[in-house]
C-alpha cells in the first residue's frame, strides 16, 4: 500500500467502521487461487479492508468493504464483482464505498446480492449507528500509520514474507483454522532463528501471529466446545483433540506411520504439536470462555501496532474499556504467546517484552 493511495480515506473508514462495530480488521488481504497446480503463490485478487466479527458461540461474521474513488467501472458491476468474492471467501456480506454517490436503484438491487453500496457520506451515516462518534479515531488500529509500519515490517525482514501471506490473507478466511494454525507453527518454527527481541519489528510480528492465531481459535474453541464433556478423562479428551488438529483420526494415522519410517534416532514416539502439553492446557482455558478468543486477537493486534507508533492516551482507554469488559482476554492473549514463544523455540526475552506491551493498556 503507498504512501499516497487514492483510497486511503476509504481504507481508514473501512479499518473504523469494522472497529466501530467490534469486528477484527485485516488490511489489503490477498485473495488467493484455490488450486495450487504451479510453483508459486497464485493471487486473484484483493480485499481492501475485511472485517472479523463474533457470530454466536465462536462462529465467525465476516464484512468485505471494497473501497473505489475512481469511477472506471459502474457501481452495479463493482457489487457483482464484490458479490462474486464474497461468495469465494465465504464471507457474509460485503459493503463498496465510492467517491460517488450510487442510483437509489442500484443500491435496492446491490442488496439482493449481499452487497450495500455507499458514497463516503452515507457511509459514515451508518458507521454512527454503532458508534455516535464515528470517524473519530480511537484504536491503534484506526490509522494507517501503524498498518504500513507493520507491512514494513515484514517487508524489511526478507524471511518473513511466508509467514506474512499466511498471517494476513490466509488465517482471515480460512475455513480449516486446525491447518491454518499448524502451518504457523511450521513456519515460525523454520525461520525461529531470525527473531531478535531487541528490535521493535520482530516484536510487531510476533504479536501480529498471535493476532491471527487467536482469530483461528476463536473458531477451533468453538469446535472443541462440541466434543468436549466436563466428565471425560485427560486422556481422552488429549486423544479427540490431538485428531481434531490433525484433520481426522485417518490424517493422524498417516502422519504417524510416515513418521516411523524415519531413522531411528530421528523417528519420535508420536507425533505431536510442539509443546503438546501446554497446547491442552491452553485448549482445556479457551473452551470456558471461546467468546473471548476475538477480544484476544484484538489486544494483540492493537498491542502489535503501538510498539510502531508513538503511545496515545485515548486509544490506550479504548482498550482498557474492551478488556474491562472481557477480563480472560489479556490471559488467553498471554498463554497464547507463551506458546508460540515455547513451541517455536523462540527467544524468551519476547514474553518479557511482549507482557509490558499488553499490561500497558
Amino acid at each position: 500500500m503507498g504512501k499516497l493511495d487514492k483510497d486511503r480515506f476509504q481504507k481508514e473508514l473501512g479499518i473504523q467502521y469494522c472497529l466501530a462495530r467490534g469486528m477484527m480488521p485485516f488490511l489489503e488481504v490477498v485473495v488467493q487461487n484455490s488450486t495450487d497446480l504451479t510453483d508459486t503463490t497464485e493471487t486473484l485478487t484483493d480485499l481492501d479492508v475485511l472485517g472479523v466479527g463474533l457470530k454466536g458461540d465462536g462462529g465467525l461474521f465476516k464484512t468485505i468493504i471494497d473501497c473505489k474513488s475512481g469511477n472506471k467501472m459502474s457501481a452495479m458491476n463493482r457489487a457483482f464483482w464484490a458479490s462474486g468474492v464474497r461468495e469465494y471467501v465465504s464471507a457474509d456480506d460485503a459493503i463498496i464505498i465510492l467517491k460517488n454517490t450510487p442510483v437509489r436503484s442500484h443500491r435496492l438491487s446491490a442488496l439482493t446480492l449481499g452487497v450495500d453500496l455507499h458514497d463516503e457520506a452515507s457511509f459514515q451515516d451508518l458507521g454512527r449507528i454503532y458508534d455516535l462518534g464515528f470517524p473519530a479515531k480511537k484504536h491503534y488500529q484506526s490509522s494507517l500509520e501503524g498498518w504500513e509500519n507493520l507491512f514494513d515490517a515484514y517487508a524489511s525482514s526478507g524471511w518473513a514474507a511466508p509467514l506474512s501471506l499466511l498471517i494476513q490473507a490466509v488465517a482471515p478466511v480460512t475455513l480449516e483454522p486446525a491447518t491454518t494454525f499448524r502451518k504457523i507453527l511450521a513456519e515460525l518454527r523454520a525461520v525461529k532463528g531470525n527473531f531478535d527481541p531487541s528490535k521493535p519489528s520482530h516484536i510487531a510480528i510476533l504479536l501480529d501471529c498471535a493476532a491471527s492465531a487467536m482469530v483461528l481459535w476463536s473458531t477451533m474453541a468453538r469446535d472443541i466446545r462440541r466434543f468436549y464433556d466436563p466428565t471425560m478423562d485427560r486422556t481422552l479428551f488429549e486423544r479427540t483433540l490431538r485428531y481434531y488438529l490433525w484433520g481426522g483420526k485417518e490424517a493422524y494415522a498417516i502422519r504417524q506411520q510416515l513418521s516411523e519410517k524415519l531413522p531411528g534416532l530421528e523417528r519420535p514416539r508420536a507425533v505431536e504439536l510442539p509443546q503438546w502439553d501446554g497446547l491442552v492446557q491452553f485448549a482445556g482455558v479457551i473452551v470456558a470462555s471461546p467468546n473471548s478468543a476475538i477480544n484476544s486477537a484484538f489486544l494483540a493486534k492493537e498491542a502489535s501496532l503501538k510498539g510502531l507508533v508513538s503511545s496515545d492516551e485515548v486509544n490506550d482507554a479504548s482498550v482498557n474499556k474492551r478488556l474491562q469488559a472481557d477480563k480472560n482476554a489479556r490471559t488467553l492473549c498471554k498463554l497464547m504467546l507463551k506458546y508460540l514463544v515455547l513451541s517455536c523455540q523462540l527467544p524468551r526475552e519476547f514474553l518479557a517484552v511482549t507482557d509490558k506491551i499488553i499490561d500497558s493498556f
